[in-house]
């Protein structure tokens, strides 16, 4: 007999009603979060405005992290999930003015890894401070970074790079008593805003990674989920990641509500999973790794193959969290939720198959494997083009965008003419300036960075100098006019 989840699963998708699950959800959160209890009252203090990176995205008082210090506010929310023994931090991507907040944070909780889920620069926007040291091997920049305000010290120590996310190795060094701890960096870069993942099995194979680590282990300090505003990619991690906690628990499929676990998490902080779509991708990421999980080999089996069962390409990103969508007829068809075998093909068809344990034993022995097949020089210049595609800032439209994809698509099924080589060549020259215009706003991100830091130690000195400066300034002119006068 059908679990729930999936009778729902295959009701929403049959029906096309997602957009209106998701609205109907929504509303129900907001009417149950409407008492005192779930003010936002602190994060609206004149202090701690700037400490927002969004006017519409504020943690609930009840639940938002406290930072020892005067200032004690960080835009963070703790959110616990004890049927699935489950305690994450969700929070915003960190600001300039709150890189040294986000450490001490950190530190102060105890956190063994943060799970970042957008890039630095998405779209021409940044949308995230550079708040880890980059390296001095691939971009000559520093392998430390100083936060002298909260007395933390931020080294890179490895770093490897795999096909949909890289996994940094980070310490933490109290500057007074030189304490040291790792901290571990999981960076998914492949995944839109207000979007959803390329497929199912390339986010599991992520979180199964991330599982293998002891990183989410409850006798640890909660792991920090951010994204931009840490409500729609992190609000996803989290639900999928802990509803498959509880199937693994419980050993049944039955155990587990998708709809209240989201309504009860965003009891915690607001607006968790921003679209239908991100919805939509949590029932079926849940689905698929539930079966993979009752069926005895775990999440550890994931491969990095990719799912193409996952609808359409994600929504655009609207202006405000209160999203909107404008088409509920444009619902992706009924996906196979328990596929296994031959999958349609995409452009990604031909992606290595890599294992969990390939990836864990890969970090610790040398360099990541190749991400795509050697099938010819001339489709490797083709997955060089798809990777480029992760690291460059689009000011191109997405037309421009799905036109890409469209040379890739047949450029791997064996079509090779003279226009099509000409004009994979011409997207290879865009997509390399584009990366060269990424890199650049990171070198000068990273310059201003350093000026800020040359800054600190001076910057509570110049305002009390400041005012002497004015001070003594008016006492002379004050003389003279008195001297003057009488």
């Amino acid at each position: 007999m059908a679990s729930q989840t999936e009778q729902e699963f295959a009701e929403f998708d049959n029906n096309r009603v997602w957009t209106e699950v998701y609205q109907r959800l929504r509303n129900e959160a907001s009417l149950l979060t409407l008492g005192d209890e779930f003010s936002s009252k602190i994060s609206r203090y004149p202090q701690n405005r700037r400490k927002n990176r969004y006017r519409d995205v504020s943690p609930y008082d009840h639940s938002r992290v406290v930072l020892s210090g005067e200032n004690d506010y960080i835009n963070a929310s703790l959110i616990d999930v004890p049927e699935a023994e489950r305690k994450y931090i969700l929070t915003q991507g960190p600001l300039d003015q709150t890189m040294c907040d986000f450490w001490q944070m950190a530190w102060e909780q105890g956190s063994r890894a943060i799970v970042m889920l957008n890039r630095v620069i998405e779209k021409g926007a940044v949308k995230c401070a550079q708040y880890w040291p980059l390296g001095t091997t691939d971009y000559g920049c520093e392998d430390d970074m100083f936060f002298p305000e909260c007395g933390l010290k931020v080294s890179l120590k490895g770093e490897n790079t795999f096909s949909n996310f890289i996994v940094r190795t980070l310490e933490m060094t109290h500057i007074e008593t030189g304490e040291k701890r790792e901290i571990l960096h999981f960076h998914y870069t492949t995944w839109p805003d207000f979007g959803v993942p390329s497929s199912p099995n390339a986010f599991l194979l992520f979180l199964s990674v991330i599982r293998q680590t002891g990183s989410l282990d409850i006798n640890v300090g909660p792991s920090i989920v951010h994204c931009s505003a840490g409500i729609g990619r992190s609000g996803t991690f989290c639900l999928v990641d802990s509803c498959l906690m509880v199937v693994e628990k419980k050993n049944s499929l039955q155990a587990i509500n998708v709809r209240e676990a989201l309504i009860r998490m965003r009891s915690y902080r607001m607006g968790l999973i921003q679209t239908a779509d991100q919805l939509r991708f949590s029932y079926l990421a849940i689905l698929q790794g539930a079966h993979t999980i009752l069926e005895g080999s775990g999440l550890e089996s994931v491969s990095d193959e990719q799912n193409h069962a996952e609808g359409p390409p994600p929504p655009l990103r609207s202006s405000s969290l209160h999203h909107t969508a404008t088409a509920a007829a444009a619902e992706p068809p009924p996906p196979t939720v328990a596929a296994t075998g031959a999958h349609a093909p995409t452009s990604y068809e031909n992606q290595q198959s890599v294992s969990t344990e390939d990836l864990l034993a890969d970090m610790d022995t040398g360099p990541p494997p190749p991400l795509f097949p050697k099938k010819g020089s001339r489709n490797n210049e083709v997955s060089g083009q798809i990777l480029q595609r992760q690291a460059g800032s689009s000011k191109w439209e997405d037309e421009e965008d799905e036109e890409f994809d469209q040379l890739i698509d047949r450029e791997e099924s064996g079509t090779d003419s003279e226009e099509e080589a000409k004009a994979v060549e011409l997207r290879h020259r865009i997509r390399e300036e584009r990366k060269k215009q990424t890199m650049e706003q990171l070198r000068k991100m990273k310059e201003r960075q350093r000026r800020s830091e040359r800054w600190r130690p001076y910057k509570k000195f110049y305002r009390p100098s400041l005012y002497f400066g004015l001070a003594v300034l008016v006492g002379v002119a004050g003389v003279f006019v008195y001297k003057y006068f009488m």
